[in-house]
């Protein structure tokens, strides 16, 4: 078999395993007794690590030349770490346990990535990674609607299944990445990041969305911690109730997506960027004034919504205003201040819970958060008014960089959780 079949299937089983465990992490951290503190720690952790991880491994990946030996040693440790999180038995444990998660993660997405391009043409590349972020997709939702049948009895004891599940794919994984062939690449000289950073006033369409992102990145990370929290212990929703919202989410982005990837070049993209982050301002509201599963699952419609617009439309305009001779400096370095942003915002809305719940009753408590997090949001997202399209609109193939640029999710019942890769 060839390259781009070992690769489409290495996508499926990781996305069956550990991309659909991820979604329970938030409502794992719950059921372990985490305070409203200690789930802002885990969202903040886990997500700063992972974005900042990329930065690390990615100049360490190109300096070797090879991907194939850090996706292998990434899949070994993976794998143990997702076996070892079923053992867990306190909310510290898991937050140490999931950071290093996170950090491997990181190591497995950029290599991952690289050789996605490594392995296709220009010609075909857009195409061929389209077809990978399919497969994914596909592999998560057939996943967590097969849990839905599977979950049963003690809760306490049903959430370790993603996380056996997890482990195993990642196992699995290793067989497909030895199959794969690679041509060792030649080292490639690498510019200072802080060079870079100095230079991004120079790129002013890059500059302003840069800004915009990183201070909405902070309101979009406050909710993390409060999403688990509402859904567990107020809603009372079971691990199959969060399975359905989950799928529920992603057939929405997945529908939606496929729509906007068709016709995004033919668009105006400035003003569906800025309605995209005016939508996202109001679920925090639809988390504080829902009521059961039936409005969560229209929040999780409109969630899904929201991330194909940002998927699409958000990813296909950073990529035209990026330097074309500096894209994977440009797109590190938004995914590395965004991590940063992330972990004083999770911190942040984990702490202003904890201030609110020694002041009112816990559903109180997050309602006054939420509210918090929504003029956030609003107010942070009038900074993408003004956003211009590039005068030569390049029209790079979105799928190229998917990979790496896919947000957080817009209202996941975890919270924020990592890009499993």
């Amino acid at each position: 078999m060839s390259n781009k079949t070992f690769i489409a299937m290495r996508s499926f089983v990781i996305a069956v395993g550990a991309t659909a465990a991820s979604t329970f992490i938030g409502v794992y951290g719950v059921l372990l007794g985490a305070t409203v503190v200690e789930m802002g720690w885990l969202q903040s952790i886990t997500n700063a690590v992972n974005n900042g991880g990329q930065l690390l491994w990615g100049r360490i990946s190109d300096r070797v030349g090879s991907r194939k030996p850090f996706l292998l040693l990434g899949g070994v440790v993976l794998g143990a770490l997702w076996y070892l999180l079923t053992d867990v038995r306190t909310p510290v444990e898991l937050i140490l346990v999931y950071a290093i998660i996170s950090l491997f993660s990181a190591l497995i997405t950029v290599n991952w990535f690289s050789l996605l391009a490594d392995s296709s043409t220009v010609k075909t590349r857009g195409r061929f990674l389209s077809t990978v972020n399919n497969l994914s997709s596909i592999g998560t939702i057939l996943s967590l609607v097969i849990m839905t049948f599977t979950f049963s009895g003690a809760v306490s004891n049903q959430i370790r299944i993603p996380f056996y599940l997890a482990a195993s794919t990642y196992f699995v994984s290793l067989v497909l990445i030895w199959r794969i062939r690679e041509t060792k690449r030649s080292n490639k000289s690498q510019k200072s990041l802080l060079n870079t950073l100095k230079n991004i006033r120079n790129e002013p369409l890059f500059f302003k969305y840069f800004m915009a992102m990183n201070a909405q990145g902070f309101f979009w990370s406050m909710a993390w911690p409060m999403f688990p929290i509402t859904i567990v212990t107020i809603m009372n929703f079971s691990l199959k109730d969060v399975a359905i919202l989950t799928v529920t989410s992603s057939v929405a982005a997945l529908c939606i997506q496929f729509v906007l990837g068709r016709i995004v070049d033919r668009m105006s993209r400035p003003p569906l960027i800025f309605l995209n982050r005016l939508l996202l301002s109001l679920i925090p509201l639809q988390y504080a004034f829902y009521v059961n599963l039936k409005e969560f699952i229209i929040l999780e419609i409109y969630s899904g919504i929201i991330s194909s617009i940002q998927n699409v439309v958000m990813n296909s305009y950073l990529l035209d205003i990026v330097p074309e001779n500096g894209r994977g400096e440009y797109i590190s370095l938004i995914n590395g201040f965004n991590g940063i942003m992330y972990l004083v915002g999770a911190l942040s809305g984990g702490y202003l819970l904890d201030y609110f719940t020694r002041l009112f009753p816990l559903r109180e408590a997050l309602l006054a958060g939420y509210i918090v997090v929504f003029f956030g949001r609003f107010l942070s997202s009038l900074l993408f008014i003004g956003l211009k399209e590039p005068e030569n609109r390049k029209g790079v193939p979105l799928s190229l960089y998917n990979v790496l640029l896919r947000r957080q999710p817009a209202g996941s019942p975890s919270g924020g959780t990592i890009r499993v890769k």
